[in-house]
Protein backbone atom coordinates (compact mmCIF):
# COMPACT_ATOMS: atom_id res chain seq x y z
CA UNK A 1 0.00 0.00 0.00
CA UNK A 2 1.35 3.39 -0.98
CA UNK A 3 2.48 5.96 1.99
CA UNK A 4 -0.41 7.93 2.25
CA UNK A 5 2.11 11.03 2.97
CA UNK A 6 3.47 10.39 -0.19
CA UNK A 7 0.33 10.22 -1.78
CA UNK A 8 -0.90 12.74 -0.98
CA UNK A 9 2.31 15.11 -1.63
CA UNK A 10 2.14 13.13 -5.17
CA UNK A 11 -1.59 14.40 -6.10
CA UNK A 12 0.03 18.24 -5.86
CA UNK A 13 3.45 19.04 -5.21
CA UNK A 14 2.78 22.67 -4.24
CA UNK A 15 -0.20 22.47 -1.92
CA UNK A 16 1.22 19.58 0.08
CA UNK A 17 5.29 19.07 -0.16
CA UNK A 18 5.94 20.47 3.52
CA UNK A 19 6.47 24.17 3.78
CA UNK A 20 9.31 23.99 5.92
CA UNK A 21 11.55 21.05 6.48
CA UNK A 22 14.60 20.86 8.96
CA UNK A 23 17.71 19.67 7.40
CA UNK A 24 18.74 18.33 10.49
CA UNK A 25 21.83 17.54 12.90
CA UNK A 26 23.39 14.37 13.55
CA UNK A 27 23.83 14.07 17.59
CA UNK A 28 26.94 12.33 17.87
CA UNK A 29 29.22 10.77 20.81
CA UNK A 30 32.53 8.58 21.35
CA UNK A 31 35.82 10.37 20.52
CA UNK A 32 37.79 10.53 17.11
CA UNK A 33 38.66 9.50 14.71
CA UNK A 34 35.59 9.31 14.53
CA UNK A 35 32.58 9.64 16.31
CA UNK A 36 29.20 7.73 15.93
CA UNK A 37 25.42 8.15 16.05
CA UNK A 38 23.99 9.26 19.65
CA UNK A 39 20.95 7.26 19.09
CA UNK A 40 19.26 8.53 21.81
CA UNK A 41 20.15 11.66 21.07
CA UNK A 42 18.86 11.97 17.77
CA UNK A 43 15.26 10.64 19.04
CA UNK A 44 14.93 13.60 22.07
CA UNK A 45 16.21 15.60 19.11
CA UNK A 46 13.62 15.02 16.82
CA UNK A 47 10.67 15.25 19.59
CA UNK A 48 12.32 18.24 20.76
CA UNK A 49 11.98 19.72 16.82
CA UNK A 50 8.17 18.57 16.56
CA UNK A 51 7.21 19.84 20.02
CA UNK A 52 8.85 23.27 18.66
CA UNK A 53 6.47 23.29 15.88
CA UNK A 54 8.60 21.47 12.96
CA UNK A 55 6.68 19.99 10.57
CA UNK A 56 9.39 17.47 8.85
CA UNK A 57 13.11 16.66 8.74
CA UNK A 58 15.37 15.76 6.07
CA UNK A 59 18.40 13.42 7.25
CA UNK A 60 21.60 12.67 6.20
CA UNK A 61 21.89 16.14 4.50
CA UNK A 62 25.02 18.42 5.06
CA UNK A 63 23.87 19.91 7.78
CA UNK A 64 24.20 16.47 9.32
CA UNK A 65 27.24 15.82 7.87
CA UNK A 66 25.30 12.84 5.67
CA UNK A 67 28.29 13.19 2.98
CA UNK A 68 30.73 11.97 5.54
CA UNK A 69 28.41 8.86 6.85
CA UNK A 70 29.17 4.92 5.55
CA UNK A 71 26.15 2.84 3.77
CA UNK A 72 25.78 1.16 7.09
CA UNK A 73 26.13 4.60 9.21
CA UNK A 74 22.50 5.96 7.27
CA UNK A 75 21.04 2.60 7.35
CA UNK A 76 21.03 2.96 11.31
CA UNK A 77 20.38 6.82 11.17
CA UNK A 78 17.61 5.99 9.00
CA UNK A 79 16.15 3.55 11.86
CA UNK A 80 16.64 5.32 14.48
CA UNK A 81 15.32 8.19 13.20
CA UNK A 82 11.64 6.13 12.24
CA UNK A 83 11.82 5.34 15.86
CA UNK A 84 11.25 8.77 17.72
CA UNK A 85 7.79 9.51 19.40
CA UNK A 86 7.25 12.40 16.90
CA UNK A 87 4.11 11.30 14.81
CA UNK A 88 3.60 14.40 13.24
CA UNK A 89 6.98 14.96 12.37
CA UNK A 90 7.51 14.00 8.33
CA UNK A 91 10.84 12.45 7.81
CA UNK A 92 12.69 12.35 4.61
CA UNK A 93 16.06 11.08 3.52
CA UNK A 94 18.62 11.82 1.44
CA UNK A 95 20.53 9.24 -0.86
CA UNK A 96 23.68 8.81 -2.99
CA UNK A 97 24.25 7.95 -6.66
CA UNK A 98 28.10 6.94 -5.80
CA UNK A 99 26.92 4.37 -3.30
CA UNK A 100 25.52 2.13 -6.21
CA UNK A 101 22.67 -0.18 -7.12
CA UNK A 102 22.71 -2.96 -4.12
CA UNK A 103 23.30 -0.44 -1.26
CA UNK A 104 20.85 2.04 -2.46
CA UNK A 105 18.31 -0.99 -3.29
CA UNK A 106 18.08 -2.02 0.39
CA UNK A 107 17.86 1.97 1.87
CA UNK A 108 15.34 2.84 -0.31
CA UNK A 109 13.32 -0.66 1.02
CA UNK A 110 14.18 0.45 5.03
CA UNK A 111 12.94 3.83 3.64
CA UNK A 112 9.80 2.05 2.24
CA UNK A 113 9.51 -0.25 5.29
CA UNK A 114 9.95 2.67 7.76
CA UNK A 115 7.20 5.02 6.00
CA UNK A 116 9.17 7.92 4.57
CA UNK A 117 7.41 9.81 2.37
CA UNK A 118 9.79 11.19 0.61
CA UNK A 119 13.79 10.52 -0.40
CA UNK A 120 15.96 13.28 -2.19
CA UNK A 121 18.42 12.65 -4.32
CA UNK A 122 21.57 14.82 -5.47
CA UNK A 123 23.67 14.40 -8.76
CA UNK A 124 27.07 11.85 -7.39
CA UNK A 125 30.18 12.67 -6.14
CA UNK A 126 31.32 10.14 -8.83
CA UNK A 127 30.63 12.37 -11.72
CA UNK A 128 33.55 14.02 -13.36
CA UNK A 129 33.90 18.18 -12.42
CA UNK A 130 32.82 18.82 -15.94
CA UNK A 131 30.01 15.94 -16.05
CA UNK A 132 26.97 16.96 -19.02
CA UNK A 133 23.39 17.14 -19.06
CA UNK A 134 23.34 13.59 -20.51
CA UNK A 135 25.74 12.36 -17.36
CA UNK A 136 23.89 13.80 -14.26
CA UNK A 137 21.05 12.40 -15.73
CA UNK A 138 22.42 8.94 -15.81
CA UNK A 139 23.82 9.11 -12.52
CA UNK A 140 20.88 9.92 -10.88
CA UNK A 141 18.08 7.83 -13.18
CA UNK A 142 18.35 4.83 -11.25
CA UNK A 143 17.39 6.20 -7.81
CA UNK A 144 14.82 8.13 -9.17
CA UNK A 145 13.28 5.05 -10.53
CA UNK A 146 14.00 3.06 -7.46
CA UNK A 147 12.27 5.70 -5.03
CA UNK A 148 9.25 5.87 -7.55
CA UNK A 149 8.50 1.91 -7.69
CA UNK A 150 8.68 1.58 -4.42
CA UNK A 151 5.72 4.33 -3.78
CA UNK A 152 7.84 7.70 -2.41
CA UNK A 153 7.90 11.08 -3.79
CA UNK A 154 11.24 11.89 -4.99
CA UNK A 155 12.89 15.14 -4.64
CA UNK A 156 15.90 16.18 -6.30
CA UNK A 157 18.61 18.83 -4.65
CA UNK A 158 21.78 20.72 -6.20
CA UNK A 159 24.37 20.89 -3.96
CA UNK A 160 27.81 21.74 -5.71
CA UNK A 161 29.38 22.22 -2.94
CA UNK A 162 28.94 18.52 -1.42
CA UNK A 163 28.33 16.78 -4.70
CA UNK A 164 30.98 18.62 -6.90
CA UNK A 165 28.94 19.59 -9.72
CA UNK A 166 25.53 21.34 -9.44
CA UNK A 167 22.06 20.00 -10.74
CA UNK A 168 20.96 22.69 -13.63
CA UNK A 169 17.09 23.23 -14.76
CA UNK A 170 17.91 21.46 -18.03
CA UNK A 171 18.80 18.48 -16.07
CA UNK A 172 15.71 18.33 -13.77
CA UNK A 173 13.87 18.90 -17.14
CA UNK A 174 15.03 15.61 -18.36
CA UNK A 175 14.19 13.67 -15.44
CA UNK A 176 10.92 14.14 -15.55
CA UNK A 177 11.05 11.95 -18.68
CA UNK A 178 13.13 8.66 -16.75
CA UNK A 179 11.05 6.13 -15.58
CA UNK A 180 9.51 7.35 -12.16
CA UNK A 181 9.90 11.49 -12.84
CA UNK A 182 6.36 12.06 -13.06
CA UNK A 183 6.95 10.87 -8.92
CA UNK A 184 9.74 13.99 -9.26
CA UNK A 185 7.45 16.64 -6.49
CA UNK A 186 10.87 19.03 -5.77
CA UNK A 187 13.65 20.69 -6.37
CA UNK A 188 15.84 21.89 -3.28
CA UNK A 189 18.68 24.37 -4.42
CA UNK A 190 21.30 25.26 -2.37
CA UNK A 191 23.38 27.39 -4.69
CA UNK A 192 25.54 30.92 -3.77
CA UNK A 193 24.30 32.50 -6.86
CA UNK A 194 20.22 32.81 -6.74
CA UNK A 195 19.88 34.38 -9.83
CA UNK A 196 21.26 31.51 -12.05
CA UNK A 197 20.01 28.53 -9.40
CA UNK A 198 16.52 29.18 -7.75
CA UNK A 199 15.31 31.90 -10.14
CA UNK A 200 16.31 29.73 -13.47
CA UNK A 201 14.27 26.88 -11.78
CA UNK A 202 11.09 28.90 -10.87
CA UNK A 203 11.30 30.48 -14.39
CA UNK A 204 11.00 27.31 -15.94
CA UNK A 205 7.54 26.13 -17.53
CA UNK A 206 8.68 22.37 -17.06
CA UNK A 207 9.18 22.70 -13.39
CA UNK A 208 5.37 24.93 -13.08
CA UNK A 209 4.00 21.63 -10.40
CA UNK A 210 6.95 21.47 -8.42
CA UNK A 211 7.78 23.02 -4.79
CA UNK A 212 11.10 25.23 -4.98
CA UNK A 213 12.61 24.84 -1.88
CA UNK A 214 15.39 27.13 -1.29
CA UNK A 215 18.33 26.15 0.19
CA UNK A 216 20.88 28.58 0.68
CA UNK A 217 19.49 30.67 3.37
CA UNK A 218 20.31 34.13 2.92
CA UNK A 219 18.14 33.72 -0.10
CA UNK A 220 15.11 33.14 1.72
CA UNK A 221 13.14 36.15 2.11
CA UNK A 222 14.19 36.75 -2.05
CA UNK A 223 12.79 33.41 -2.54
CA UNK A 224 9.37 33.32 -0.36
CA UNK A 225 8.98 37.03 -1.90
CA UNK A 226 9.18 35.62 -5.90
CA UNK A 227 7.01 31.98 -5.05
CA UNK A 228 3.98 33.42 -5.67
CA UNK A 229 4.72 35.42 -8.79
CA UNK A 230 5.99 32.01 -10.21
CA UNK A 231 2.95 30.23 -9.59
CA UNK A 232 -0.56 30.82 -12.68
CA UNK A 233 -2.59 30.77 -9.47
CA UNK A 234 -0.51 33.24 -7.08
CA UNK A 235 0.00 30.23 -4.28
CA UNK A 236 3.45 29.93 -2.57
CA UNK A 237 5.44 27.77 -4.50
CA UNK A 238 8.50 28.50 -2.32
CA UNK A 239 8.93 25.92 0.59
CA UNK A 240 12.28 25.87 3.04
CA UNK A 241 14.57 23.04 3.82
CA UNK A 242 16.78 24.68 6.14
CA UNK A 243 20.21 23.71 7.63
CA UNK A 244 20.18 26.58 10.23
CA UNK A 245 16.18 25.80 11.31
CA UNK A 246 18.53 22.76 12.77
CA UNK A 247 19.15 25.71 14.82
CA UNK A 248 17.17 28.25 14.91
CA UNK A 249 13.45 26.92 14.56
CA UNK A 250 11.57 29.17 16.30
CA UNK A 251 12.76 32.32 14.22
CA UNK A 252 12.12 29.97 11.01
CA UNK A 253 8.83 29.37 11.97
CA UNK A 254 8.45 33.32 12.75
CA UNK A 255 9.71 34.29 9.40
CA UNK A 256 7.33 32.07 7.49
CA UNK A 257 4.18 33.52 9.69
CA UNK A 258 5.55 36.92 8.15
CA UNK A 259 5.28 35.11 4.74
CA UNK A 260 2.20 33.36 5.09
CA UNK A 261 0.54 37.24 6.35
CA UNK A 262 3.38 38.73 3.13
CA UNK A 263 4.78 40.94 5.99
CA UNK A 264 8.18 40.99 3.47
CA UNK A 265 9.67 43.66 4.88
CA UNK A 266 9.39 41.92 8.94
CA UNK A 267 10.30 38.59 7.24
CA UNK A 268 13.30 40.59 5.49
CA UNK A 269 14.32 42.02 9.28
CA UNK A 270 13.65 38.24 11.03
CA UNK A 271 16.18 37.11 7.64
CA UNK A 272 19.27 39.43 8.68
CA UNK A 273 19.40 37.70 12.29
CA UNK A 274 19.69 34.84 10.93
CA UNK A 275 21.78 35.99 8.20
CA UNK A 276 24.46 37.20 10.37
CA UNK A 277 24.48 33.74 12.75
CA UNK A 278 25.24 32.20 9.23
CA UNK A 279 28.08 34.73 8.60
CA UNK A 280 29.12 33.88 11.98
CA UNK A 281 29.65 30.57 11.28
CA UNK A 282 31.53 30.90 7.33
CA UNK A 283 34.99 31.36 7.14
CA UNK A 284 34.62 31.73 3.57
CA UNK A 285 31.74 33.69 1.73
CA UNK A 286 31.55 31.57 -0.79
CA UNK A 287 30.78 28.17 1.00
CA UNK A 288 28.13 26.79 3.22
CA UNK A 289 28.73 28.08 6.47
CA UNK A 290 30.15 25.58 9.23
CA UNK A 291 26.86 24.52 10.99
CA UNK A 292 28.67 21.98 13.50
CA UNK A 293 29.64 24.79 15.80
CA UNK A 294 25.77 25.53 16.46
CA UNK A 295 24.99 22.06 16.99
CA UNK A 296 28.04 21.72 19.84
CA UNK A 297 26.50 25.09 21.24
CA UNK A 298 22.76 23.07 21.52
CA UNK A 299 24.81 19.84 23.38
CA UNK A 300 24.42 17.47 20.36
CA UNK A 301 28.02 16.53 20.11
CA UNK A 302 30.95 17.41 18.02
CA UNK A 303 31.87 16.99 14.37
CA UNK A 304 32.05 13.59 12.92
CA UNK A 305 35.49 13.43 12.43
CA UNK A 306 37.10 16.20 13.76
CA UNK A 307 36.81 18.84 16.50
CA UNK A 308 35.86 22.52 16.71
CA UNK A 309 38.12 25.99 17.51
CA UNK A 310 36.50 26.95 20.43
CA UNK A 311 36.69 30.90 19.16
CA UNK A 312 35.06 30.01 16.71
CA UNK A 313 32.05 29.02 18.74
CA UNK A 314 32.59 32.72 20.55
CA UNK A 315 32.09 34.25 17.56
CA UNK A 316 28.56 32.63 17.23
CA UNK A 317 27.81 33.53 20.64
CA UNK A 318 29.10 37.00 20.72
CA UNK A 319 27.02 37.46 17.25
CA UNK A 320 23.93 36.70 19.36
CA UNK A 321 24.02 38.49 21.64
CA UNK A 322 24.86 41.52 19.42
CA UNK A 323 21.67 41.14 17.26
CA UNK A 324 19.52 44.62 17.53
CA UNK A 325 16.25 43.25 17.91
CA UNK A 326 15.41 41.85 21.30
CA UNK A 327 12.76 39.31 19.76
CA UNK A 328 15.33 37.96 17.13
CA UNK A 329 17.75 37.33 19.99
CA UNK A 330 14.91 35.58 22.02
CA UNK A 331 13.62 33.66 19.17
CA UNK A 332 17.41 32.49 18.46
CA UNK A 333 18.82 32.11 21.76
CA UNK A 334 15.16 29.74 22.45
CA UNK A 335 16.23 27.45 19.71
CA UNK A 336 20.01 27.23 20.36
CA UNK A 337 18.79 26.12 23.74
CA UNK A 338 16.14 23.80 22.53
CA UNK A 339 17.91 20.64 24.44
CA UNK A 340 17.88 22.70 27.33
CA UNK A 341 21.67 20.81 27.91
CA UNK A 342 24.05 22.21 26.37
CA UNK A 343 27.12 23.51 27.38
CA UNK A 344 25.98 27.01 27.15
CA UNK A 345 22.69 26.53 28.84
CA UNK A 346 23.10 28.83 31.57
CA UNK A 347 24.05 31.56 29.08
CA UNK A 348 21.23 31.25 26.51
CA UNK A 349 18.74 31.02 29.24
CA UNK A 350 19.80 34.77 30.06
CA UNK A 351 18.65 35.89 26.40
CA UNK A 352 15.50 34.60 26.61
Amino acid sequence: MMNEVAQKILSDPIANYPQATVACFDPTCGDLPRRKLDEAGLKRYLERLAEAGAEAVLLAASTGQGHLRTVEELERWFEVAAQAKAENLIRMALLRPEDGTEANQRLVKLLQDNNYPVAFIRPGTNLPAYATEMQIVENMRPLVEMIAAAGMAVGVYSIPDVSGVRLPVAVTEKLLDVPGGDAIVAAKITEADYLSSTREYLLSPRLAKLKIVQGWDPHLAQALMEGPRSNIESKQRVGITSGPMSFAVYQYLYMLEAANEHDWHELEVAQKAVTALFEAMQDDPTKFADLQRAKFIMGLGLPLTAGLDRDKIERVLTTLERLPRKSDQKRLAKSLDLMQDGPYHERLVKLY
